[in-house]
């Protein structure tokens, strides 16, 4: 491979200042990223508070027979449910009028009084997140009252109550806070840096290959005294700055996101999924070295295949297929935990860059899965240059027809 170092500058040059030249490419790859995940941050934040939230106050559910028990209805009055009339409570239960329907049998009084068994029915819409919350509420207040019934049962017979209760099952959740806000965390934040930093670079690649065939300027550039190697060398330099800017940007947006939304939200980021997570300083440098190595291996796959098309538009439909691939690797790992994940995806491309990214959010830090990715790295990263050197060299590829 005959590089030489003056001619790549002069190229790497030329193309990084094309690429700065192009606001709207610089708008959508590198100031993107940094406003796009803390409003994701703030939309979730909200929409996971809204969808599980249930302020009984203002939850209108519908008892049917409420005239066979006053205690349950008096009951359910205390909790501030809103009790409603309904002509077809299944349909509003359905249709979200409503977010439950108690049935009260008719000889419900009677039976309690005859120390006899009944049941109460709760139906809910489990496909309504807080309709299957107020069913859990009803539920528990219904056990409740049967526990005291039971009791109160036991008593008039002078018994002990815990002799029909030998073990009392105490649950305790061990989960540190933060530990449970890295759930949702270990699928976004992997996803939105691979994203960025695999396709930040697509435009510029698109541009500086496929655009100059469009524009006439290519052949031009191949007369010159620089060989294609450094052509390509200089090419592919400034498509790796383009993405790295990208990736960097994202994860600017993330660490913003983590220090800038507890005092924008104040209170009502206390109950966000979020709001116990904080991120290291060694959890950035090794983010940073995923979105490093990420970025380079993406762009000269995408300067292999945009050398391929032979104008800007075939480039982007050549190209499209590699967004979609980039969004499958988080969604092979989105429920594993990270004890799951095993020494072979720490080396298969991008899903390593995931795994790593999965394992940082829990703050893990494994040095030999690190070692795996970052070796798996270079190889894809050498493979991938060659390829596009062999794709730029080739003249059948290049000037084809």
């Amino acid at each position: 491979m005959n590089v030489n170092l003056k001619h790549v500058w002069i190229v790497f040059k030329k193309e990084l200042k094309d690429a700065f030249r192009d606001r709207k490419s610089l708008l959508v790859g590198i100031i993107m990223p940094m406003l796009f995940i803390p409003v994701i941050f703030i939309i979730a934040s909200v929409a996971a508070k809204s969808a599980y939230e249930v302020k009984p106050e203002k939850t209108p559910i519908c008892v049917v027979g409420k005239e066979y028990s006053k205690t349950v209805v008096n009951m359910i009055e205390k909790s501030e449910f809103q009790i409603v009339d309904s002509k077809d409570p299944k349909k509003e239960l359905l249709d979200g009028k409503i977010k439950a329907i108690l049935i009260i049998p008719k000889d419900f009084e009677k039976l309690i009084s005859q120390e006899k068994q009944t049941s109460i029915q709760i139906l809910t819409n489990d496909a309504d997140m807080k309709s299957s919350s107020v069913g859990s509420m009803l539920s528990e207040m219904i056990n409740n009252f049967s526990r005291e019934v039971v009791k109160q049962r036991l008593e008039q017979k002078n018994l002990d109550p815990s002799i029909i209760e030998p073990i009392v099952i105490k649950k305790e959740n061990v989960a540190p806070p933060k530990k449970q806000s890295a759930t949702l965390l270990a699928f976004l934040i992997p996803m939105f840096l691979t994203l960025w930093a695999a396709l930040g670079g697509m435009n510029a690649a698109i541009d500086i290959t496929a655009g100059e065939k469009e524009r006439g300027t290519l052949e031009p550039l191949l007369t010159t005294a620089a060989t294609r190697t450094s052509l390509v060398t200089g090419k592919y330099l400034a498509v790796s700055i383009m993405a790295l800017l990208a990736g960097l940007s994202s994860l600017i947006g993330i660490v913003v996101s983590f220090v800038a939304l507890p005092s924008v939200l104040g209170e009502n980021f206390k109950n966000s999924p979020f709001a116990s997570y904080s991120i290291s300083p060694v959890t950035v440098l090794i983010m940073l070295l995923v979105v490093f190595l990420t970025a380079i291996i993406f762009a000269a796959i995408e300067v292999a295949i945009a050398a391929y098309a032979r104008s800007f538009k075939e480039g982007q439909t050549y190209l499209s297929p590699v967004s979609i691939i980039v969004v499958i690797p988080p969604y092979l790992t989105m429920y594993k935990m990270p004890n799951e994940l095993t020494d072979t995806y720490f080396v298969l491309p991008l899903v390593n860059a995931i795994s790593i990214l999965k394992e940082l959010i829990y703050d893990i830090v494994n040095l030999q899965h690190l070692g795996l990715f970052v070796i798996s790295s270079l190889v894809y990263i050498v493979m991938s240059i060659k390829f596009a050197a062999k794709m730029f060299e080739n003249e059948k590829v290049l000037f084809r027809n």
